[in-house]
């Protein structure tokens, strides 16, 4: 009786990776030349690679706004945007316009967009950095306000926002040092002055503080808050009627901003 020979054992094989088939250029309808993603024209024959209508919306949007139409300027841009979903100029002008309506994450939702198609758009970091603050992330905040910095270190209102958004997050020294600069750059804004009178009051150092709630007062009639701060420090030495002097300045000059 004759053996028969066992046949090998058949060996193991790896489940071979799905083929992926590559993306098909893009290529212009009339000529076929092949086109970048983002090119608007193609460069052989001139035809319209995107919607022929986006930059015209963006116009409308303009227009439209400018004429008191915020709810079409609006609508202009969301249909621009369901085309181009990362148009900078729209997502940025919508953004601002939920802002403006008080709907913040929407705002901010539009803000993150325009500067992550575009890193370097300033006043998108600016804007982003105003939501976050009035939507009291204070970090957020920081972090969009450090950036505009970094793209324009003498954007003052970027100075005063940033060391304002410190403030309220209690960083007092970081933000003393910020109001300082606004100062250096624009001495105008005396709301600056009156934040560090803030902190050398937080920190009992009486006289720097009268020092500063003095340099925010307007020279022709003065500012609320700096003269309620400077009537607590004149009673807090003594001086009453000084206290009250201030006061009643401070009441008039309330009474005077309310009717107008």
């Amino acid at each position: 009786m004759t053996k028969t020979k066992k046949k090998p054992a058949r060996k193991a094989t790896k489940s071979a990776a799905p083929i992926t088939k590559p993306q098909p250029a893009l290529r212009c309808s009339r000529c076929g030349r092949p086109a970048a993603k983002d090119d608007k024209f193609c460069a052989e024959c001139g035809l319209f690679l995107r919607d022929a209508y986006l930059d015209h919306r963006l116009l409308l949007a303009l227009i439209e706004e400018k004429d008191g139409h915020s709810r079409e300027a609006r609508q202009q841009l969301e249909r621009l945007l369901q085309a181009e979903p990362d148009h900078v100029l729209a997502n940025h002008m919508l953004g601002t316009f939920y802002f403006h309506q008080g709907t913040l994450d929407l705002a901010i939702e539009r803000y993150q967009r325009a500067v992550a198609a575009a890193p370097t758009f300033v006043l998108a970091h600016y804007d982003l950095g105003v939501a976050w603050y009035h939507r009291c992330n204070m970090p957020e905040a920081i972090r969009a306000f450090r950036r505009c910095l970094e793209l324009d270190p003498n954007y003052n209102a970027a100075h005063y926002r940033l060391a304002v958004s410190l403030f309220h997050a209690g960083r007092l020294e970081e933000a003393a040092n910020q109001f300082k600069q606004s100062i250096a750059l624009t001495p105008e804004y005396l709301m600056a002055n009156y934040h560090i009178g803030v902190i050398h009051e937080r920190r009992g150092e009486t006289e720097a503080a009268e020092r500063e709630f003095r340099r925010s007062l307007d020279e022709a009639v003065g500012e609320v808050s700096s003269l309620f701060h400077l009537a607590i420090i004149r009673r807090s030495k003594g001086d009453n009627k000084g206290a009250d002097d201030l006061l009643r300045r401070a009441h008039e000059f309330g009474r005077a901003q309310s009717a107008s």
